[in-house]
Formats: C-alpha cells, structure tokens, sequence
C-alpha cells in the first residue's frame, strides 16, 4: 500500500520499442484466453482529498461502482498509462507526475465483453491516485456508454459500504498511507513522551487498518439487471504474505507479534 511502497518501479532493459496495434475483438478475446492483461486504475481525489470518485460501469467485466482507468499498453509506465487514462476517460489532461501508487491486487473475471463473454478474463491491476483540482473536477464527465452515474465518496463509506471488495482494499491502502505519512512526521520530530505517545497511537491505527480481510465469499455481490447478471466475490487472501507483512511492520514499530502491544514506538535508522 501507498506508504509501505511508495512507487511501482518501470525497469526498461534495452532499447523497447513498442509494436502495439489494434485488435479486432475476436484477436483480442482469444488473447484474453491466454494472458493476464496488466490494469492502472485509478482513485481520483477530490481537491480536499477526503472523497473519492467512482463511476457505475454500464459494461463486464464489472457492471457496478468501480474505479477510473483500464488496460496498460506496451511503452506505457504505470503513471503515464493514468494520464492516457484519464485524457480517454475523463477529457483531463494531467502530467503523470501527479499520480502516486496505492496498491495492488489480482482480479478474476467471469464474466467479460468479447466473446464468447462467458471466459471471463483476468486481471494485474495497479491502483494509483490523483488530487483533482476545482476546475478537473467541475469539468469531469464521464463516458455515457460505459458509466450510468458516478458519485463522490469518502473512503470510509466505501470501507463500510456495498462495494467490491477491490475497491475496500484500494481506499483502505490510500488510509494506511495517510497514516504512515503522519508517522514519517512525527519520527522527524525530537524524541519526547508526547512523540513516542503519538507514534504507538499511530501504529495502532496502522495495525488495525492492515488487518487481513475475511476468506470465503463476501457479502458483496455484482448485481446488474440491465445485463441480466448477478455475481458473488471469492475471497482467497493470502495469510501466509499478510503475516509476513504484519510481523514485519510490528518489529520496525517495536511491537510484541502476539499481543499488539506497543513497547518503544519510536523507529530509528541509527
């Protein structure tokens, strides 16, 4: 999450030069049998930062409140394939310096556009994020054949919402970086009680916001009538990483692995 890593790093090998072209739908449906297609999407941010934009897809894979964004092309960097993005999607014309990783995820889709629809497709999706400005976001339409609505958000209402899990996992990324920059602020700061006490208040919050998400099925499901389709969520997270991760941020913090209690919050690169 945004934070934990604060970029996705683009390693060229070589002199690439990109040969992509155009596929009409039955090359492209038989190369999404084959491939798993590399995604950007994005969290648009409203100028205060506290909502975040969703659209309503009218169109599989995902006919629901999702994100903004789409496929990466060959000789796109994650953050210049935003700005192509957004300058289709949305009509803005962004520097790709403006957008900053939150996270990842692995997407399966059983249900997609091309036929035959019914192979689904499969997805590596990057999630980054950008702070609109007054005049992007008063002047952000989206495209009618492939979004009913769209709304503005906050975080926490998608964290407490019918939402696709994927899109839990993106807002509560985006929240793990807010508090990990506060952290990053207040270790910056001379040692004192009232600093160590803000740090361990920190870490909590990170603990908690890193918790790992049910396994099963989530009570979320894809519901749209207009496509005659209904779809449940798996959920098969991987506790083996997630632990990794956990007991590693608990011994940068000085935590006990077992009972969460914060000894010396302080963490030092001495």
């Amino acid at each position: 999450p945004a934070g934990m890593q604060p970029a996705v790093p683009h390693f060229v090998t070589g002199e690439f030069t990109s040969h992509r072209k155009f596929l009409a739908d039955k090359e492209y449906g038989d190369a999404l049998d084959s491939i798993v297609k590399g995604c950007t999407d994005m969290l648009i941010l409203s100028p205060d930062g506290a909502k975040v934009l969703l659209g309503k897809r009218r169109v599989h894979p995902q006919p629901d409140w999702w994100f903004v964004g789409g496929r990466m092309m060959p000789g796109d960097t994650p953050t210049s394939s935003c700005a192509r993005l957004l300058r289709r999607e949305l009509g803005l014309e962004v520097q790709p310096n403006r957008l900053s990783f939150v996270c990842s995820a692995s997407l399966a889709w059983a249900m997609r556009e091309q036929a035959p629809q019914t192979n689904g497709t499969t997805d590596v999706q990057l999630v980054l994020s950008m702070r609109a400005t007054e005049e992007e976001m008063a002047s952000i339409k989206l495209d009618e054949k492939e979004y009913s609505a769209s709304q503005w958000v906050t975080p926490q209402e998608v964290l407490e919402g019918e939402y696709h899990p994927a899109l839990k996992h993106a807002c509560s990324a985006l929240l793990i970086g807010r508090v990990m920059e506060k952290v990053e602020s207040v270790a910056g700061a001379p040692a004192s009680p009232d600093t160590d006490a803000r740090l361990a208040q920190l870490a909590r919050e990170l603990v908690a916001l890193r918790a790992p998400p049910p396994v099963g099925t989530s009570s979320y499901r894809v519901r749209c009538p207009e496509l005659s389709y209904e779809g449940e969520v798996a959920l098969p997270f991987d506790f083996d990483n997630c632990l990794t991760a956990k007991l590693s941020f608990k011994r940068a913090c000085r935590m006990d692995p077992v009972t969460d209690c914060v000894g010396i919050a302080v963490v030092s690169e001495d």
